[in-house]
Formats: C-alpha cells, sequence, structure tokens
C-alpha cells in the first residue's frame, strides 16, 4: 500500500530538485478528467516537455526498482495531456524517473535517470 503521504511529500520535493536543476515545473501529481491514475510531475527541461515518475521508498532498503514504472501506462497519459494542451505542438517529449530513498525525516538520496525509457539506456 502506498504511503499518500510521503509520496506527496516526495513528489513536492522532487518538484523543487527539478527547478534548481533549471526545469519548468507546470504540473504535479496530474490527472486526466475521470481518471485514477496520474503523472507525478511534468515540467519543461530546456525545449523538452518531459513526464517525470516519482517512486519512494522510506528507510535503508534501497531505490524503488526503475522496472516498476509502467512505460504503455506513462505514454498514454503523456498523450492524453498532449491532447488538451496549447502548448505549440513542436517539440520533444522526454520520459525520467526520480527515485527516492528517504533516509531520516529531513534527508533523502535521489537518482535521476534521465530518458528512462531510451532503448539504448
Amino acid at each position: 500500500m502506498k504511503d499518500n503521504n510521503l509520496f506527496d511529500r516526495a513528489v513536492k520535493a522532487s518538484a523543487r530538485y527539478c527547478e534548481l536543476k533549471g526545469y519548468e515545473v507546470l504540473e504535479q501529481n496530474w490527472s486526466p478528467e475521470g481518471s485514477d491514475e496520474s503523472v507525478p510531475l511534468i515540467a519543461y527541461d530546456g525545449d523538452v516537455l518531459v513526464f517525470i515518475d516519482v517512486t519512494v521508498r522510506s528507510g535503508f532498503e534501497g531505490f524503488v526498482p526503475e522496472s516498476q514504472t509502467d512505460r504503455e501506462a506513462m505514454e498514454v497519459l503523456a498523450a492524453k495531456y498532449l491532447a488538451q494542451t496549447d502548448d505549440e505542438p513542436n517539440f520533444e517529449v522526454r520520459f525520467d524517473i526520480i527515485s527516492m530513498m528517504v533516509v531520516s525525516e529531513d534527508r533523502a538520496m535521489i537518482k535521476h535517470h534521465i530518458n528512462a525509457f531510451s532503448e539504448a539506456a
């Protein structure tokens, strides 16, 4: 069972991390109307629109394996977002994963997997 408070805090921390890296965060926990699924973060990295999944674990068990992110579900959510956006249609799309391991009340380790679904990765 997902700890929603921990997950929400991880999404907020991931958004701050992205902003520090120069991303423009557009959405947090975006969900298409009538859906229970959501994209934790949507941001621009320069002129690239990035859909970012966030995974989090508390304690020293390690990071959540990246393979638990469902590529097809993320792509469908991205398509739904793109169908409703007013942005200029000429931009790249990328999928990232931010994995977080919370090690204390105010400390966490972050692994940022850029272009996580790339075949070359």
